[in-house]
């Protein structure tokens, strides 16, 4: 069974492989950091921020290739048997590593991601049926600006509340406000959030009130 959980990448990400499925790594990758080197023979177009060692990579190669300060490693070669021994390498050094199409050569697998600014959304089969995920991922995607826009309302408030026993009780009185949540629909941001600091204020007076 794996574990759903938030990575803070800190360190490089090295990819192997620059073909279509490395470049969708790399675009998938790239919404969370910038330090990202790309290791193989041949490469398509990558984004400026991307790394790039062109090499004929060699069983001998990727000790070399995967700085001791890595966050993550992926093995997106064509070629089966380098992608296992890079997940081999990994595994034995503690490196976190995913191996495409082959969830028992990895220590990480990717959920089909829905992203929109700060708010990200992942769906996991556990490498189960990546189909599905995607597909639910897909149904993600309509409802994500919405969400995205309500985490521009909510989180200032909520960082004011930190340590206040009534944080839940007043993000649940915005999140409640219709006049609040039509705003939010209607993408008028800036009236949103004036009216959640109504709501916010109105929340904090009853409070105080003997």
């Amino acid at each position: 069974m794996s574990l759903p959980t938030v990575l803070k990448l800190e360190g490089p990400v090295i990819v192997f492989g620059g073909g279509r499925v490395g470049h969708r790594k790399v675009e998938y990758i790239s919404n969370f950091t910038k330090d990202i080197t790309v290791v193989a023979k041949d490469s398509l177009p990558m984004p400026d921020h991307v790394k790039l060692s062109i090499t004929d990579l060699k069983p001998q190669d990727i000790p070399g290739s995967i700085p001791a300060n890595a966050s993550l490693v992926i093995g997106a070669l064509s070629d089966n048997e380098m992608n296992r021994a890079i997940g081999d390498f990994c595994r034995d050094r503690g490196i976190l590593v995913n191996v495409v199409d082959d969830p028992e050569s990895s220590t990480i697998l990717f959920p089909a991601l829905s992203h929109d600014g700060k708010l990200s959304v992942s769906v996991s089969t556990s490498g189960e049926c990546p189909f599905l995920a995607r597909r639910i991922r897909e149904e993600v995607d309509i409802w994500i600006p919405e969400k995205a826009r309500w985490l521009e309302v909510l989180g200032p408030i909520r960082e004011k509340l930190i340590g206040s026993e009534e944080k839940n009780r007043v993000l649940s009185a915005i999140y409640g406000d219709p006049d609040v949540a039509g705003r939010v629909r209607e993408n008028d941001l800036e009236g949103a959030q004036a009216k959640a600091w109504e709501v916010y204020n109105v929340c904090c007076k009853s409070e105080s009130d003997p």
